[in-house]
């Protein structure tokens, strides 16, 4: 809801809130893409490298537990490669599933097939990492030496469990730091493609996405959706006079103010230079209108510029129904350059 007062109808014409797609939902999405990714390259190298390790011991060895549990991992982490490449991968699953099924697997292996199996022990606790969120990694791998350990222990020799146990934490913390320092370098890159670094709104990257989120959230459901263009007025002689710095500081505190008096559900994008667009979710023609006239007031009462008035153009159309998203730009356009030869500081739609 805007920070200044509307009237009771505005305020109950713009309840209901959906829920559009948000930046943070975006950086979910691109972390979740990653570890899909992640996942489905360990699930085939998996696939290709154990299958002949469980025929070995099926066939040569004769130990069918053994060659049925290896078995069983070969089929889960196949079932993840498939729905990994379907785009529907389920890290809570594999959380569920696979990671008790690989401790048991260990757990089993120390008694029957002896030290051989802290080989296994390794790529294990890496594999967790690779495919689950952090704090389901961390709980895996703590079940994992909490159940494993003691029963190497019960194998190997004392020396040789504790430098097993003491290699393996060293293996779990540096792929925790490891995986936590790219995890937060992916969130970094994808927030500089995705936001103005002057301003810290979106840019033009995620606009076409958004507005096509926009039309067909309206046609599914039928709710209205209005944006709003903005184009600061003689915001060159600013530049000119006053200098680039005065300039920036005024598209920040524009952009402050943008952002703090519409809704957490709607969307403020800066497009270049001194264009902000609002993208107004639930929103129909009259409340936009308002809406729009308050921020050309809102915006004219900052007082960034200590003897001169900040003021803004804006054009403003609802989105029209079977209308794509470049014509709903294209008439909001030419309402602001109507906005222009009118004398600017209004709002036409």
């Amino acid at each position: 809801m805007l920070g200044i007062h509307h009237t009771g109808c505005s305020q109950k014409l713009r309840k209901g809130l959906v829920h559009p797609l948000r930046m943070n939902e975006i950086t979910s999405n691109q972390i979740s893409d990653f570890r899909s990714k992640t996942t489905l390259g360990l699930a085939l190298t998996s696939v290709l490298l154990l299958t002949p390790f469980s025929i070995y011991q099926f066939i040569i060895q004769g130990n069918l537990v053994i060659g049925a549990m290896s078995l069983s991992i070969v089929g889960i982490f196949a079932f993840n490669a498939w729905n990994c490449k379907r785009g529907q991968y389920n890290s809570t699953l594999t959380f569920l599933v696979l990671v008790p099924v690989i401790i048991f697997f260990l757990a089993y292996a120390f008694q029957e097939v002896g030290y051989i199996s802290m080989f296994w022990c390794y790529p294990a606790v890496l594999s967790f990492y690779f495919m689950l969120p952090e704090r389901q990694a961390w709980i895996a791998n703590t079940l994992f030496m909490l159940i494993v350990m003691p029963q190497a222990w019960q194998v190997l020799e004392s020396q040789h469990s504790i430098r097993l146990l003491v290699s393996l934490l060293m293996v779990i913390i540096f792929s925790g730091l490891f995986v936590r320092v790219i995890t937060n370098q992916q969130q970094k890159l994808e927030g500089l493609a995705l936001n103005d670094p002057l301003t810290g709104l979106l840019n033009r990257t995620s606009l076409h996405e958004t507005l096509e989120h926009v039309i067909s959230q309206s046609e599914r459901l039928g709710l209205p959706a209005t944006i709003i263009l903005l184009d600061l007025d003689h915001f060159k002689t600013i530049n000119d006079t006053l200098g680039h710095d005065v300039g920036d500081a005024v598209l920040r505190d524009v952009g402050k103010y943008l952002k703090d008096r519409i809704r957490h559900s709607d969307k403020v994008f800066r497009l270049g230079g001194e264009e902000f667009l609002v993208v107004l979710y639930d929103t129909d023609y009259l409340v936009g209108l308002e809406v729009a006239e308050e921020l050309r007031r809102g915006i004219s009462s900052l007082s960034t510029l200590a003897d001169t008035n900040i003021t803004t153009s804006i054009g403003l159309d609802t989105l029209l129904h079977n209308e794509d998203w470049n014509e709903w730009m294209k008439r909001c356009d030419d309402n602001l350059y109507q906005t222009k030869l009118a004398g600017r500081n209004k709002v036409i739609s």
